[in-house]
């Protein structure tokens, strides 16, 4: 009879024998993957912990987490059994000191400069050679990588948080900020700070992101953990909490967006954001629609997207933006064979100026009193010109250039009248960790082309 008892039990599923309320849960401030909103925990990792507990069959929700400053936390998780740190960065020297459940998602620790402060790196030597002052977090990977890597303390600057770092480099209390990029451009839109004044300098730690869990704690918990985050991530449960399938709605504007001869989207605005999305492990549907409406559905519609987008003062409040992903020279163009002369946009102010509807370039003109004759698509533009429909096309150059030449038509250029950046619009209902780590997928593809 005892024989067959014991043989039952070790049939018995797992979460029979132990249960995951036997331990405690300790996070931080380190968003998008976790943090505290009001009284509310709230991130990546929180909503997997949850998913976590409901997998198992645990009588737990985000409200039994307890918050702690990182180093408490850590110090907390190496010394008490049964104690669970996240989000923690696995590493070769943490590998021995924890039990690892995971991964959540990667995590690249950077040093992030101020745009404008002209700092090049090539490597952690040139770090050292620079003397640059560094903000960092006690116990951080960041602290610990650059500690590992030799750099002096006399270098290193403690903050109390990450809020506090971002600020320490936006006052230009330090040259540089070690951090994890997904988080650091995620506190850096929570504070209101343009994203476009940083950049990734130099990537010190490529990592993943785990639950740790104290050496002495029961294994028997930690594969119920494993094995309940094994089934989400089979699921498809990550890409569901990192934001799901946006749409990302574009136009015919080549070279930036287009379709090829066989039908898919390509251009260098649709090929920077497939990179972007692999690499921060992101989903999106690719549509391409006439310009009017797919600008109109991303202001509208939630969970929806439009490139590549010229951020104006008039549309800044309407979408959250993710840029820049290229640039766009507005210039007025004519037939090659017209006498027309043309210096400024006030000389136009007689002529039939061609652009199309909701687009920033015929917007702007028209909003220094340059009527505008408007068509559905740029497109239409060529063939308006070649028939005499109207004298001036104001548009980018690039889209004019590569149009001009598909249809074998020769422009001259009158003048330059603007520079802009082009942007991914987003709704706003588009999911913070979303917008984080695309955005910070973009920075460093950005960063790494400048790289001599």
């Amino acid at each position: 009879m005892r024989k067959r008892l014991t043989m039952m039990l070790a049939l018995l599923p797992l979460s029979a024998a132990v249960a995951l309320e036997e331990l405690t849960f300790i996070t931080e401030e380190y968003p998008p993957y976790n943090y505290r909103q009001g009284d509310r925990l709230e991130g990546i990792s929180i909503e997997l912990l949850e998913r976590i507990f409901a997998e198992t069959g645990t009588a737990m929700t985000r409200e039994d987490v307890l918050f702690y400053p990182w180093a408490r936390g850590y110090d907390t998780a190496l010394s008490e059994p049964g104690t669970v740190l996240f989000s923690t960065t696995r590493t070769e020297q943490r590998e021995e000191l924890f039990q690892w459940v995971g991964p959540i998602a990667t995590d690249r620790v950077t040093l992030i400069a101020r745009r404008d402060s002209g700092i090049q790196l090539n490597d952690i030597e040139d770090v050292i050679a620079g003397d640059y002052r560094i903000a960092v977090i006690r116990e951080d990977i960041g602290a610990q990588r650059l500690q590992e890597a030799g750099v002096p303390e006399t270098q290193i600057h403690a903050a109390i948080s990450g809020a506090s770092a971002l600020r320490m480099l936006e006052r230009g209390r330090v040259d540089l900020w070690a951090y994890g990029e997904d988080v650091a451009f995620w506190l850096m839109n929570e504070e209101g700070l343009p994203t476009t004044d940083y950049t990734p300098a130099l990537t010190i730690s490529e990592s993943d992101l785990y639950y740790a869990l104290n050496p002495d704690t029961d294994p028997e918990l930690v594969a119920k953990m494993q094995a309940a985050l094994n089934n989400l991530r089979e699921g498809g449960v990550l890409s569901e909490i990192l934001g799901g399938t946006i749409a990302f709605n574009t136009e015919e504007y080549p070279p930036y967006n287009y379709l090829d001869e066989q039908g898919k989207i390509i251009g260098s605005s649709t090929e920077l954001l497939r990179t972007a999305l692999n690499a921060a492990e992101l989903e999106a549907d690719f549509r391409l629609l006439p310009w009017a409406r797919a600008y109109t559905e991303a202001q509208l519609r939630e969970r929806h997207c439009v490139y590549s987008t010229t951020r104006t003062p008039e549309r800044e409040s309407l979408f959250t933006w993710i840029g820049p992903l290229t640039s766009s020279t507005w210039t007025a163009f004519a037939l090659e064979n017209t006498h027309i002369a043309a210096d400024t946009l006030t000389d136009l102010s007689e002529l039939r100026v061609g652009s199309f509807r909701e687009d920033a370039v015929g917007q702007y003109v028209a909003s220094q009193g340059i009527p505008i004759v408007v068509t559905s698509a740029e497109r239409e533009n060529v063939t308006r010109l070649q028939a005499g429909l109207i004298d001036v096309w104001v548009t980018g150059a690039q889209a004019a250039e590569y149009l001009a030449a598909e249809a074998d038509l020769l422009l001259r250029p009158l003048f330059t009248f603007n520079e802009v950046d082009l942007y991914l619009a987003c709704h706003p209902s588009v999911p913070d960790q979303f917008v984080s780590r695309l955005q910070a997928a973009i920075d460093r593809i950005h960063a790494e082309a400048e790289v001599p």
